[in-house]
């Protein structure tokens, strides 16, 4: 059997690399990146994703993690809060994917940084994986790890929602700091929401969920949309004024299948292992989706390890996944509805369990 290849080095390509490697066989890792990178991600790590990163030996809080110990749901001027039902912190994913990576090459990984996959295509040993560089690889196994991103030939379905994701980082003043310390903050917006907390002592990670249309509607411009948001909620604007943005733009998706769940056919190649968004998108408010992906990750390398074949792993991962991501797409659905909203925050700023539990309930099980 030849090696597998891995196309992707953020969280479950990397996690599976790790894995694979330290049980003593070969892995190759293509990733298009050759240097740490910022991704689309609220960069928060639920109870899931540590005990996952614990698991692989490595301990986000000894590389430069913020624990997170609330969460506050804001709509215009009602704030409720809660205890997080389970251990959490912020980490940006340029730290967290190349401590990951690192991990992967020191357990044995051929790890090959600045190369993209353009085609996947069968081959007499499985698949042939081409590349940008012109290089053409051969195995019979493939973990498809490429995130929100999909490979020419094996898309996820579309979604048509018109929804548009952005994230921006900021330097915050020690006051505001402070005042977000601890806890992570979501923010009920006209037919969206947005998501802050710190990723280090004084930047916080800003990310926000909205129509396309709106974003267009306030001039398809960064500062007159943060505007029009601080404009929806006293708080965020508390937090933000006069916060410096780290990017020079903020990053930006569309077109992200929500709630899609990849459901194998006896048809499908049984060498063929989808991870992370590939297998699963969880809606971004769940805050699940790095927990997800090093969870697929656990889940595919020891199938494979075990010789089990895809169909019997995402037969598991459906399992394991199909409960809390119906959970959370409901969630989803109702934190945009501006008519359910102002009843979502008073219901919660009475009953703080109710934040407990729905973070609770749209959890995936850990991989054992």
């Amino acid at each position: 059997m030849l090696s597998p290849v891995i196309i992707g080095g953020g969280p479950a390509g990397a996690a599976a690399a790790a894995l694979i490697a330290a049980a003593g066989r070969a892995v190759t890792l293509i990733e298009r990146t050759t240097a740490p990178t910022d991704k689309l991600c609220g960069d928060f790590l639920s109870g899931g994703a540590i005990a996952a990163l614990r698991s692989l030996d490595l301990d986000p809080l000894t590389i430069g993690a913020i624990p997170l110990l609330t969460i506050r749901l804001v709509h215009r001027d009602t704030v409720a809060e809660a205890a997080l039902p389970f251990p959490a912190v912020g980490l940006s994913r340029r730290v967290l994917d190349e401590a990951l990576l690192q991990l992967a090459v020191r357990h044995g990984a051929t790890v090959r940084r600045g190369e993209s996959a353009r085609t996947l295509e069968p081959a007499p040993a499985g698949f042939a994986v081409r590349t940008g560089t012109g290089n053409r690889l051969s195995t019979s196994t493939v973990f498809l790890a490429t995130g929100k991103h999909d490979l020419r030939g094996q898309a996820r379905p579309p979604r048509a929602d018109g929804l548009l994701g952005l994230k921006m980082y900021f330097d915050l003043a020690s006051a505001q700091a402070t005042a977000l310390s601890g806890c992570i903050e979501l923010l009920l917006l006209n037919n969206g929401y947005a998501g802050l907390q710190l990723v280090a002592p004084s930047r916080a990670v800003f990310c926000v969920l909205l129509p396309a249309a709106h974003y267009r509607r306030v001039g398809r411009n960064w500062d007159s949309l943060l505007a029009d948001l601080c404009s929806q909620a006293s708080l965020l604007q508390r937090r933000l004024a006069g916060a410096a943005p780290c990017l020079p733009q903020p990053l930006a998706i569309a077109g992200t299948p929500y709630g899609h769940l990849h459901r194998t056919s006896r048809q499908a190649p049984p060498g063929l292992f989808r991870l992370g968004d590939q297998a699963c998108v969880v809606p971004s408010l769940a805050g699940d989706g790095i927990a997800i992906a090093l969870h697929s990750a656990k889940a595919a390398a020891t199938a494979w390890l075990h010789g089990d074949n895809a169909r019997a792993y995402h037969a598991g991962f459906v399992h394991a996944a199909g409960t809390p991501l119906r959970f959370a797409s409901l969630i989803h659905i109702a934190c945009r509805m501006p008519a359910i909203q102002p009843l979502l925050a008073s219901a919660c700023r009475a009953w703080p369990a109710t934040l407990r539990l729905a973070a609770a309930l749209s959890r995936v099980a850990p991989a054992r």
